[in-house]
């Protein structure tokens, strides 16, 4: 559902991030001060309230075996790597390549597309929003370049068998043979590794050109370093890291090595020729991986990039612009420039450790910065509260929904009324009997979604994903309708920092306002809906940061496509994913005392 406005990189969690790393929590697990933000919520175990079911969607090409200690991301860069999808078109976007998986017929393999520029598109006027001859952009689909193997008459099996939260290791094995391709954020080079495989090129486009060291030598060339040209302009240049190679152009759009290959392969596009050199300098090294940590302040974090091949090279890799604007120098700024899929230009750094430094977080209260309405307006401001909270009858509002996103809306509503008349020393909005009358039907509408008593929005616990998620989408043996997109697929893990932050404010408010109602029940479901849209950690309950993404610095929304997310993933509300972290905010605070 796209709920509201598009997505920038100001998330709220910022803060939220800062005032984790500082928290103090009730059981003496041991952690390094310097990782303060990666230490578990709680040690409990999932609320028994929650019914523990095996999703129906299990994911299709994953280690099961590595799938026990890290959980498979639902709501991921790399989700579409773990599913079938239309056509095989659902794209793996680690930028500034955009990675499609076994989507060509008859030539098996990675497809790699690296867009000069998207496709613009307009939007008519509507609801009152005028005509743009912007209003989308788009990449076409053609592959530039895709690494297959000879071998593979016959589709191979897909595995991912490892992933973390910067990359998936993704490996493709048919007839004896098995190529492995590290797919990592940013990565300045598309890297496989072959087995016993001989190394086959395809494009869609057309060949132009192909030679060693950029001489062409007839038709079959031999070496280590070749320069492609294709006929859309583009210029790309091909690594063998392991014996020289000997390459056979076959047709106008296939290359084929003279025999199988016990090595790695780089492919990388080349902006321009002044930039072989930095290209050259870095090849035979490669990411395989990244692992965050945030300093004892929380006012900066830091990427150690994992490496193989020539580790005595330093790592090239692709940064955004919001990087930029906050790497230190300890990285060293090349002139290599590609476009993202979404996010504008990128360049590429040198280095094996990224350190991003925000010093200026914003600081976050329960109310606005100037909550005091003028004197002029406080009567009339009280009395429409007045009609409101006398003459609603919340549960039309919340409970009878029995929708988790709609009710939650409702909750929330309620509850931010509840806050400013219990607060009149911050508001000026004094009326103890409406305040008071505000909270009791706050937590008589909240009960029933704390005993997890309503039916359609009532919540499962779901082992395959390790995961909260709504009654209402899973089949009819499971309890619920048996359409998927109930609450806009919430039980396919759609929009749940969307539908979980709604519940989180409101538990926050009511804690506030009344800390001995419910505590423990309150502490333990609250805990539990935000270790699964949230958690620091990977734990035997719950995935580690199913929503937030270090690297794009936002966080995502879609969750599993059945069909596959054709155009990869999607961030569609920042108001409700701030909403989210706003509430997360105010829950460390509490917990803080």
């Amino acid at each position: 559902m796209s709920h509201a406005s598009q997505i920038n990189n100001t998330d709220l969690l910022d803060s939220l991030l800062r005032d984790v790393s500082s928290k103090k929590r009730s059981h003496n697990t041991k952690y390094n001060s310097s990782n303060r933000l990666f230490h578990p919520i709680t040690a409990n175990r999932v609320p028994t309230l929650f019914t523990p079911i095996d999703h129906p969607f299990p994911p299709v090409y994953a280690d099961l075996t590595f799938a026990k200690q890290t959980t498979v991301p639902t709501s991921s860069w790399i989700s579409n790597l773990f599913y079938p999808s239309i056509n095989s078109l659902a794209p793996v976007t680690p930028d500034p390549y955009i990675l499609r998986v076994l989507d060509g017929e008859g030539s098996w393999g990675l497809s790699i597309s690296q867009p000069a520029k998207p496709v613009i598109g307009s939007y008519p006027a509507m609801n009152n929003i005028p005509a743009t001859s912007a209003g989308y952009a788009v990449h076409s689909a053609v592959t530039d370049l895709r690494l297959s193997a000879k071998e593979w008459t016959k589709k191979p099996v897909q595995s991912v068998v490892q992933w973390d939260l910067m990359s998936a290791q993704l490996k493709l094995t048919g007839n004896n043979s098995a190529v492995t391709f590290p797919i990592v954020r940013g990565n300045a080079f598309v890297t496989a590794n072959y087995q016993k495989a001989t190394p086959e090129i395809y494009t869609q486009r057309a060949i132009m050109s192909f030679g060693v060291n950029g001489m062409m030598n007839g038709t079959a060339v031999t070496g280590t370093r070749f320069n492609i040209a294709l006929n859309d302009g583009s210029n790309w240049l091909l690594y063998a890291l392991g014996d020289a190679l000997t390459f056979k152009l076959s047709s106008t759009n296939v290359l084929v090595a003279s025999g199988p290959y016990e090595g790695v392969v780089q492919l990388a596009k080349l902006p321009r020729a002044e930039d072989e050199e930095v290209l050259d300098a870095h090849a035979g090294v490669w990411a395989t991986g990244g692992k965050v940590t945030i300093d004892e302040k929380g006012t900066s974090y830091r990427i150690d990039w994992l490496k193989e091949g020539d580790t005595s090279k330093k790592l090239l890799t692709y940064a955004y612009p919001h990087h930029l604007k906050t790497l230190t120098t300890a990285t060293v700024r090349t002139n290599l420039t590609l476009n993202s899929s979404s996010k504008g230009a990128m360049k590429a750094v040198v280095g094996d450790t990224w350190t991003l430094n925000e010093p200026d977080l914003p600081t976050i209260d329960w109310l606005p910065a100037q909550p005091v309405p003028d004197t002029t307006t406080r009567n009339e401001i009280l009395q429409t509260l007045a009609d409101e909270i006398r003459t609603t009858n919340y549960s039309d509002h919340t409970i009878a929904l029995d929708d988790t996103y709609f009710a939650g809306k409702g909750l929330q509503k309620l509850a931010m009324l509840a806050l400013i008349l219990n607060k009149p020393q911050t508001t000026g909005l004094v009326n103890p009997e409406l305040a008071e009358l505000a909270l009791t039907k706050l937590k008589t509408v909240m009960a029933p979604f704390l005993d997890n008593k309503v039916p359609g929005a009532s919540f499962q616990y779901d082992r395959t994903y390790r995961g909260i998620v709504a009654t209402a989408g899973l089949p009819k043996s499971m309890g619920g309708s048996g359409d998927r997109d109930a609450m806009f697929g919430h039980s396919y893990y759609n929009d749940h920092h969307y539908h979980q932050g709604y519940f989180i404010v409101t538990a926050a408010v009511v804690r506030l306002l009344d800390p001995a109602w419910r505590s423990a029940e309150l502490t333990e479901w609250t805990e539990a809906l935000i270790r699964d849209v949230n958690n620091p950690v990977q734990d035997e309950w719950f995935a580690q940061f199913r929503s937030w993404d270090w690297f794009a610095g936002h966080s995502w929304a879609g969750g599993i496509k059945v069909e596959g997310a054709l155009d990869g993933r999607d961030q569609e509300s920042v108001p409700e994913v701030s909403c989210c972290s706003f509430a997360v905010h105010h829950i460390v605070k509490w917990e803080k005392g």
